[in-house]
């Protein structure tokens, strides 16, 4: 019983022996291959290899400045200021001009006035103009004052109230039937007459009235302020270039 004992304590022992030799073999690393490329760390790459500086180079980022928006502008591209109507401007030589029209002679006046200072002389024309004002409404005249009143009474017996016999002028005994501003109204109520069995007419209505020019003379190195064009000067104000006499 003991030999059988130590025959297997024998037996086990050559087996550990054996197996530890077969795995010492199998565990040996090969010389490694040239054609393998190294791997290498990331830490060790920044000790041991000099990156360039071109592709490692920290890229400092700034906010832009931006410039305020009045100065950035280029002068070519701000925009385009419309000149008043009249621009005063120096001049190494007289000059000559005309303003008008003015419908009011007291605005001429007190713009002369203005401008005393910086001419040489100043004097204005004036001329008779019409405008169509209104459009009137009425009967031909009747030859006697006595028909007249007979042709208002028919008038009034067709329920029409607004007229009057017209007393005096190229019209007198005529019968008025009213003044119209608006062309379209005057012919309505021509045409409701007319309808009634009577002959009425339309006739336009002229306003005359009066314009005047300025002329004035401003000499060599004057020059008129703008504010006063600005301060005395309506639209429809033009001035003229003119010869100086």
């Amino acid at each position: 019983m003991r030999l059988l004992f130590l025959f297997v304590l024998l037996v086990n022992v050559v087996f550990v022996g054996w197996e530890i030799s077969q795995s010492k073999d199998e565990s040996a690393v090969p010389d490694a291959s040239t054609d393998i490329p190294t791997i290498e760390l990331l830490s060790e790459i920044g000790q041991a290899t000099k990156i360039p500086t071109k592709v490692l180079a920290k890229v400092e980022t700034k906010p832009a400045k931006t410039a305020p928006a009045e100065k950035s502008a280029e002068p070519d591209k701000l925009p385009a200021v419309k000149p008043p109507v009249v621009v005063a401007q120096s001049s190494s030589v007289d000059r000559c001009y005309t303003l008008g029209p003015f419908r009011e002679l007291d605005n001429l006046r007190i713009f002369t006035r203005a401008i005393k200072n910086y001419v040489i002389a100043a004097s204005f024309r004036s001329r008779e103009e019409q405008e169509q004002s209104l459009f009137w409404v009425f009967l031909e005249p009747e030859t006697t004052l006595k028909k007249a009143k007979k042709l208002g009474n028919r008038l009034k017996n067709k329920k029409v109230k607004d007229y009057y016999v017209i007393s005096s002028g190229p019209k007198e005994n005529g019968l008025s039937l009213g003044h119209f501003k608006e062309k379209d109204r005057a012919y309505s109520h021509a045409a409701s007459i007319k309808a009634l069995g009577f002959k009425p007419i339309v006739e336009p209505v002229f306003r005359s009235y009066t314009i005047y020019w300025l002329d004035y003379h401003v000499p060599a190195g004057k020059v008129i302020p703008q504010k006063i064009f600005s301060k005395h000067l309506a639209q429809k104000i033009n001035r003229l270039d003119r010869a100086c006499s």
